[in-house]
Order: structure tokens, then sequence, then C-alpha cells
């Protein structure tokens, strides 16, 4: 029987930005979260009709978090988001809690920008 192998250190940091997105495949809008897929695949879904309320994405380290970000100006904390047709712009930045795993970026016109 094979025994896993868990990688640590640099073989670890390797692996993780072997993995990582580098751009997000697109944008889908839709009415309410209910709307949303089980699957995000990549794609960034922004919520509500109108004026967006949320942006919905997974993160993009592959790790299968799912990150739902506000958009929302009367609750804190809020982002922004720019859509054109290059793609969606998110700020400020997106970070992940230590615990889950740790990923921090920004996105900008569907492009992962990593912070080392």
């Amino acid at each position: 029987m094979a025994s896993r192998v868990k990688a640590t250190g640099p073989l670890l940091t390797l692996w993780r930005w072997i993995r990582r997105r580098r751009r997000l495949q697109g944008i889908k809008q839709v009415a309410s979260m209910n709307d949303l897929p089980n699957r995000l695949d990549g794609r960034i879904f922004v919520v509500g009709t109108g004026k967006p309320k949320w942006a919905v994405l997974e993160c993009p380290c592959r790790c299968g978090e799912r990150i739902d970000v506000n958009l929302m100006t009367s609750r804190r904390p809020h982002w922004t988001i720019a859509v054109s047709a290059k793609g969606a712009t998110l700020a400020p930045s997106l970070w992940m809690p230590a615990e889950k795993c740790g990923s921090h970026f920004f996105v900008r016109n569907n492009h992962i920008l990593w912070v080392q």
C-alpha cells in the first residue's frame, strides 16, 4: 500500500505556485445568491440586479474555498467592482485567513495578481 507524502517547505510553496490561477474565466451576472451554481469553474459571479450586492468567486489558489465579496456600501468591510470589456476589477485586495489557505491577491481585469 502506497503512503501519501505531505509536502512541506519549498516543495509545498512550489506546488501552490504551479496550481494558482492566473486569470478568471469570465464574468456572469445572476439575480440572487440562490442562482449561483455549485461549481464556479474559475468565473466571477456578480450577484444582484441593478446595483450589484456581491461578487462571488472561488479562491484562485484552487483550495476549493468560495469567496463572497460584499459590494454593498452600507456594510463594512466592502469592496468596489468595475466591469469593462477587459474584465472585472475588485478593490481592494482579497485575503484568505491563514487557517484556510492564506492566499492574498488582487483581481485586475480578470487577471489575478498575487501578493508575495
